[in-house]
């Protein structure tokens, strides 16, 4: 499963090159905007403007908002066999 080759794609649905499952995931890089204190490393509530510990809760909110606009890379995967494509760039 070495082999990086291309994913796939047959009237808009993605599958895998080697076992031809179409249980493919999309890994891709976002991004994600940390606010933190530059003398401490500390993580800073934006709305609040105070250094606090960001509850998980928080962290989800964060990550779900996350901009997908200029995404670096992204792979695909296969969930079935394990197989992983070469790495895409913008």
């Amino acid at each position: 499963m070495n082999e990086k080759s291309e994913v796939v794609k047959n009237d808009g649905v993605y599958s895998c090159p080697f076992c031809g499952s179409k249980k493919i995931n999309l890994c891709s890089q976002t991004v994600l905007m940390k606010t933190e204190d530059a003398n401490t490393g500390k993580e800073v509530d934006e709305r609040t403007n105070k250094i606090k510990k960001l509850t998980n809760r928080e962290k989800v909110i964060a990550y779900n908002n996350a901009s997908t606009d200029g995404v670096g890379c992204w792979y695909y995967s296969c969930r079935k066999c394990g197989w992983v494509s070469k790495i895409y760039t913008e």
